[in-house]
């Protein structure tokens, strides 16, 4: 067994070394997670700040489509009446009329014959009296005008339709004729017609035309009138 002795007295505290030098700084460390908070409430509007100034005029815009016509308005009063123009002057009266009174036969294919010339003014037509030919001697349009009555003759195969023309140069005027079928001996038909004729080559013969047999023609009378 062994025995411990006594501690011996501490010895004196050593002087205190000097303090070494400052080691160099470590590099940065990396940054921590990121934490991001609630948004705070909206705060009140402020005050609405004074109106700027007007700015420049744009460009004008495209036109758009036309609307609908409004309604027509009231008519307005009349106007003053104006001055009366000059007086005109009258184309001179270019006609021919001419007549037979006494009942003649005409036979079938014959034109009929005017004894008698009536009234003539001017020079543009010309007729000999107991003739059937209307010479037409100026270019123009003309009216001509044809009235009488023709009567079927005694003894006559009837029925028997009569056709009455009126022709120029000898060509049948077109819806120019009178139609008409006696049947009984001296019956009496009243019979007009009419046209306007375009004469473009002169001189030109007007002639009324009888066909369809022999027929008695009375009271009969042309007129031709120039009218252009």
């Amino acid at each position: 067994m062994s025995i411990t002795g006594p501690t011996g007295p501490t010895g004196p505290a050593g002087a205190t070394g000097a303090t070494g030098a400052t080691g160099p700084t470590g590099a940065t460390g990396a940054n921590g997670p990121s934490v991001t908070g609630p948004a705070g409430a909206t705060g009140a509007t402020g005050p609405t700040g004074p109106a700027g100034a007007t700015g420049a005029t744009g460009p004008t815009g495209p036109a758009g489509a036309t609307g609908a016509t409004g309604p027509t308005g009231p008519t307005g009063p009349a106007g003053a009446t104006g001055a009366t123009g000059a007086t005109g002057t009258l184309p001179e009266t270019q006609s021919f009329a001419a007549y037979s009174t006494p009942a003649a036969p005409v036979t079938d294919g014959s034109a009929l014959v005017f004894d008698q010339n009536g009234t003539v003014n001017g020079t543009a037509v010309t007729h000999t009296a107991n003739t059937s030919d209307f010479t037409i001697g100026q270019t123009g349009v003309y009216f001509v005008s044809y009235s009488g009555s023709a009567s079927s003759i005694s003894g006559a195969s009837l029925p028997q339709t009569n056709v009455l023309q009126l022709t120029l140069n000898g060509t049948p005027v077109n819806g120019a004729a009178a139609h008409h079928t006696f049947t009984t001996d001296g019956e009496t038909e009243s019979q007009s017609v009419s046209a306007v004729l375009n004469v473009t080559n002169v001189p030109a013969a007007v002639t009324v035309e009888n066909s369809g047999g022999n027929f008695l023609y009375s009271s009969t009378s042309l007129n031709i009138f120039k009218i252009g």
